[in-house]
């Protein structure tokens, strides 16, 4: 009887998460920590697309939960329901995640996968979804014992198993060393775009599916056929990443609340304490207020690294920005092409454009305007003040 019951709410729930448009539905929870987590990595293997994902509960409750994962084929981000592929329960403890798997066909056209998750108690759902398109595919991942790494940043030192197409007997790997600038300002007529013709610094190939220690942080790009647009990247980080511990890393990052004369001192200050402490009091003028700016402000940049890196560090993107200075948005919309961020607060907007390529090929420009001035320095000022 009692299974009958979930197997009805199941089925009651799932019914009513098929009627909703991804254009008009709010993916802030992308960007905000959540007792539900869902992770994944896309990767097209000869004519399917492998999901590789991980589907983890964090709560200090102490019963299991029963979870519900709804696989959609959509042709839309505003087509209101689509075919469903298939759907899959799961039942996790508090604090364990759930490592899976799913392939499906790859069409011509292209296309969405959605992703539909529900605790199916409380029926709260989280909506995913995936562009599936020809531009850039990724057909490679890193494993580490086994498992798919979901970050896009890897520990220097460590081994990683390297997985290209299985046809490959043979992986190419390019190194980029290029230190990539901090985004400008929401108000800039200027932007940072990708470079479609980065020059590697050195290349190498591996045996597929080989083991590999990476010594030398920066971009790698790894690909099959470099005649192709295939491939995939990951950065190579210090072991701290994506926190920052040391006092020389502390100093690029803090270039959106600086004077330019404050970030001259801070540059210099090079691994010295003394001097980094003493031009950080002289922005915030208190030395309680100074402890509370640099917890506030670089959990915020770990959070940007953690959520934003791709072929640059989270931090340098313009959605990493945006995430220090303004916060979590408080409603996400997604398009084929865009995606929108809204601040209730403030009544602001900021738009993203995608600008893909093989090194990610779902990185996000942000369309600037000086109708944002105002609001750069006047949140930059309340940080200066601990006011945030």
């Amino acid at each position: 009887m009692r299974r009958g019951l979930i197997s009805l709410l199941i089925v009651t729930t799932l019914s009513q998460l098929s009627a909703q448009s991804l254009s008009s539905e709010n993916l802030a929870h992308l960007y905000r920590s959540n007792e539900i987590g869902f992770r994944w990595h896309a990767v097209k293997e000869a004519s399917q697309m492998k999901i590789y994902f991980a589907l983890s509960y964090t709560t200090k409750d102490a019963s299991p939960e029963m979870f519900t994962i709804q696989w959609e084929d959509r042709n839309s981000y505003s087509q209101r329901q689509g075919d469903i592929l298939r759907t899959d329960s799961i039942k996790l403890s508090p604090n364990e995640t759930h490592h899976g798997e799913y392939a499906v066909e790859i069409k011509e056209d292209s296309w969405l996968l959605v992703m539909n998750v529900t605790m199916v108690s409380s029926s709260r759902n989280r909506m995913f979804t995936q562009l599936i398109e020809s531009n850039y595919p990724v057909n490679g991942r890193v494993s580490d014992e086994g498992q798919t790494i979901f970050d896009h940043y890897l520990t220097e030192g460590k081994n990683y198993t390297i997985d290209g197409p299985t046809k490959n007997d043979r992986l190419f790997l390019f190194y980029y060393a290029k230190d990539f600038p901090s985004p400008f300002p929401p108000f800039s007529k200027q932007t940072g775009a990708v470079d479609p013709l980065l020059l590697p610094d050195s290349s190498f190939n591996i045996a597929n599916h080989a083991t590999v220690t990476f010594s030398k942080k920066g971009l790698y790009l790894v690909q099959a056929d470099t005649n192709s647009a295939e491939g995939f990247s990951f950065r190579v980080e210090a072991n701290s990443f994506p926190k920052y511990t040391r006092i020389e890393d502390l100093a690029d990052p803090m270039v959106f609340v600086s004077t330019q004369q404050e970030f001259d001192a801070l540059k210099k200050s090079g691994g010295d304490k003394l001097t980094f402490d003493k031009t950080v009091m002289g922005i915030t003028r208190d030395k309680d207020r100074a402890k509370r700016f640099m917890r506030s402000y670089f959990s915020r940049v770990e959070e940007a690294n953690q959520l934003f890196t791709s072929f640059k560090e989270g931090w340098k993107t313009d959605q990493g920005m945006l995430y220090i200075i303004f916060g979590p948005p408080d409603e996400v919309r997604v398009a084929s092409q865009n995606e929108i961020w809204y601040y209730k607060d403030t009544r602001t907007k900021f738009v993203f454009l995608r600008k893909g390529s093989v090194y990610d090929p779902n990185y996000l420009t942000m369309m600037r305007d000086d109708k944002y001035t105002d609001l750069w320095f006047g949140t930059i000022d309340l940080w200066r003040k601990s006011r945030f």
